[in-house]
């Protein structure tokens, strides 16, 4: 019986650490799971299904408008009951028309308008409509490659944890070895009580160091989870993502990486020139007020007093507006439009600058990254191979124990200086790229 409860147990214990394990991502699959969790990215697509649904509101104006209304009316008004007495055909000399009995008319009624030309104000606000459509989908190209870059920046900072982690607890494991040889000097009598001290010190120091690198490790994923949009919900986890090898740095930094003319993928740029076009259309709506409006209107009527028997009658005609004088309201609003265009292009201009600004910054960190990555990676290899000396000679009574304890040391934050080096140059791989406005394809 103890025998199956302590297989029981075991199976349950295993089955809560199997839960417990996260699903590791490759970087690809963080971006994919991101492009369809992440709340940001499904709001800009429910703005770009707004923006269309008003293009075909835009098209309504081009299409004529055909109403149907039906209407019941009594009245004794002697001019109300001659009108409905004569739209039902029923006409009788004999009637009293100056105290008419109540008359009762059902009246059906098609009516249809159609706006022949309105000053041009229809074709520039179904244009208008357009490029705004077109101006939100490139926000949503925007918002998605910003998606992509936090992905993969929130990505690489979790490799950047776990070789902190790596290179903490490889430091533990160092320390704990020089206090076992610091120990077996001291009694021996080689060394002073305070030499064993100072390793037990260090030591301790590692220790701390790598419970906050632990800590660092789970605030990066859950910084991640967050930016896949999954929360708490799904446990995810990013990984390896090129941290687990030494590989070569690709030659030539930035340098080349993209000529200057692709800023025009930007996706922000292109919908702030949509955007201009657009406020150019405003312009011609507003001066649309100054330019002669016809209409052509028709209607089919059925009018009956009995419900039974009905006489019908059709109008139509064609009609023109031309506003003479509005108090100069049709001028005051070409110059706000105009004003608002204005405003717009040093917008446009504005963006421009700083996508200059942040191409050439993204240029510059990705050639100081990849330098720090090249530097770094050497003073590992130093640092590691003065420590073996350090410790050789240590171990033959040739060095003293806080050279062993500074050599430590000095491998330790080159290893996460190479670590911090190798995620930020990759980060910054993905800066330039969304700088660029390159999009990202699976």
């Amino acid at each position: 019986m103890k025998w199956a409860v302590a297989i029981l147990v075991v199976a349950l214990t295993a089955s809560v650490h199997a839960q417990d394990a996260p699903r590791v991502l490759t970087l690809d699959e963080a971006i994919r799971l991101a492009l369809a969790k992440n709340p940001d990215l499904a709001t800009a697509q429910q703005r770009i299904a707004a923006a269309r649904a008003g293009l075909r509101q835009a098209d309504a104006a081009f299409w004529p408008q055909v109403r149907v209304s039906e209407s019941y009316a009594a009245s004794d008004n002697p001019v109300q009951a001659f009108m409905m007495t004569l739209n039902q055909r029923a006409f009788n000399f004999g009637a009293n028309f100056n105290h008419p009995e109540t008359t009762d008319n059902l009246n059906t009624k098609i009516l249809a308008q159609w706006s022949l030309y309105d000053g041009g104000r229809n074709v520039a606000t179904r244009q208008a409509a357009r490029l705004g459509a077109e101006a939100t989908e490139q926000s949503l190209a925007a918002v998605r490659n910003d998606l992509v870059f936090e992905v993969t920046r929130a990505f690489h900072t979790i490799g950047k944890a776990r070789q902190f982690i790596a290179a903490a607890a490889a430091a533990v494991n160092s320390m704990a070895s020089n206090v076992n040889v610091a120990s077996n000097r001291f009694s021996q009598g080689a060394v002073l009580k305070s030499d064993l001290l100072d390793a037990e010190v260090r030591l301790a120091e590692a220790r701390e160091n790598l419970v906050r690198a632990r800590n660092a490790l789970a605030l990066s994923e859950t910084v991640f989870r967050n930016v896949l949009g999954v929360g708490e919900d799904e446990n995810v986890t990013a990984g390896d993502g090129g941290f687990g090898s030494d590989q070569a740095v690709p030659p030539g930094g930035a340098a080349g990486r993209a000529p200057a003319n692709e800023l025009v993928a930007r996706p922000e740029l292109l919908a702030a020139q949509k955007a201009v076009a657009a406020v150019e259309k405003q312009v011609r709506i507003a001066a649309s007020g100054n330019r002669p409006h016809l209409h052509a209107f028709a209607s089919y009527d059925l009018d009956s007093g009995d419900a039974r028997h009905y006489a019908n009658s059709w109008v139509g005609g064609v009609s023109v507006e031309l506003n003479v004088f509005d108090g100069f309201l049709t001028r005051g609003q070409v110059a706000e439009a105009r004003a608002h265009l204005a405003a717009t292009r040093e917008q446009l201009r504005k963006l421009e600058l700083a996508i200059q600004f942040e191409v050439k910054q993204a240029r510059l960190n990705l050639d100081e990254a990849q330098a720090r990555l090249e530097t770094t990676t050497h003073v590992v290899a130093q640092a590691e191979e003065s420590r073996q000396i350090t410790k050789d000679r240590y171990a033959n009574g040739l060095a003293l124990l806080t050279q062993l304890l500074d050599a430590e040391t000095a491998v330790t934050s080159a290893r996460q200086r190479r670590a911090a080096a190798k995620a930020d140059y990759l980060i910054a791989l993905a800066a330039l790229d969304r700088a660029l406005g390159k999009s990202w394809k699976e």
